[in-house]
């Protein structure tokens, strides 16, 4: 499945297939990149207002809340945005480092 976070059809459809995952990483997602905020902000609209995954996001919600969630290894996508996210604090490192050595 491809998703097209422009597209709040095609985000309401991927969440579909895991909501228990998916709708954290949008609200994620929505909090970090505000090019695809409006779509997201649509896409949760559109859950909301149908009665069929309306009732999927309360059990989703219930299911997060008594901590029901099997824990599944992060997707290759998530260990590639941790892998920048560590290669950007080694890189904050050694800035400071030749910072500190410069003095």
């Amino acid at each position: 499945m491809l998703l097209d976070l422009n597209d709040p059809k095609s985000i309401v459809a991927w969440w579909e297939v895991f909501p228990e995952r998916h709708g954290p990483l949008l609200a994620n997602w929505a909090q970090r990149r505000p090019e695809v905020r409006g779509a997201i902000a649509l896409a949760s609209q559109m859950i909301r207002a149908n009665p069929r995954t309306a009732v999927m996001l309360q059990e989703a919600e219930l299911r997060r809340a008594a901590n029901e969630v099997v824990q599944v290894p992060p997707s290759h996508d998530e260990q590639l945005a941790r892998e920048d996210e560590f290669s950007d604090d080694l890189a904050c490192e050694d800035l400071r480092e030749l910072e500190a050595v410069a003095c």
